[in-house]
């Protein structure tokens, strides 16, 4: 079964006209997302997300290797719920998000490990510099919706990156180098 999933278009329709669908399945908009956590002093993770995004999904759940994740983040959109801390990461020491106001990532392979995972391998660009990165992917479920009474499928992407490999080195090693991605989305097969 093939998916082909425009998220950016789909959240802007979901937005203007409720009802509207992709290729046959709509886009749950409160369980789509793209976040991010690092450690804090060794004591806690602080939690962050982007509000604001665009991602193309092309999902072959039998030929994995014919699928695509690519997305585009606002870094201006960038939400830690500490508004003062925003505004750091969106300065240049940070996401430097007046000269660089996209983060993006463009999958260039998508396959199977040797474990079940799906790994999605591309090219991650922050503060303008691009860099390999892989995502472990899983699709969670394709389901029937026990609330909605429709198939569901999931969709969830990790990654580990060193923050400065990017340039950002503000306040190491107070606030970790390594920090966690994800991007996740539920859709439902239209009515």
């Amino acid at each position: 079964m093939k998916y082909r999933l425009t998220l950016a278009s789909a959240l802007a329709a979901i937005a203007l006209f409720p009802g509207f669908a992709i290729a046959g399945w709509e886009i749950e908009p409160t369980h789509t997302n793209v976040t991010f956590e690092v450690d804090h002093l060794g004591l806690t993770k602080t939690p962050g997300q982007f509000r604001k995004f665009n991602a193309d999904v092309f999902l072959n759940e039998k030929k994995i290797e014919e699928s695509r994740v690519n997305f585009t983040v606002d870094a201006n959109s960038i939400d830690t719920t500490v508004a003062v801390r925003d505004g750091e990461l969106r300065r240049a020491a940070w996401l430097d998000a007046e000269q660089h106001p996209n983060i993006t990532f463009v999958s260039k392979t998508v396959k199977h490990s040797e474990d079940g995972r799906i790994v999605i391998s591309g090219d991650l660009t922050i503060r303008g510099k691009t860099l390999p990165v892989d995502f472990n992917a899983r699709l969670t479920d394709i389901i029937n919706n026990p609330f909605l009474k429709i198939p569901s499928v999931g969709l969830v992407a990790t990654a580990r990156i060193k923050r400065t490999d990017f340039g950002m080195t503000k306040f190491l090693p107070a606030v970790a180098d390594e920090v966690e991605l994800r991007l996740q989305t539920e859709l439902n097969k239209k009515p």
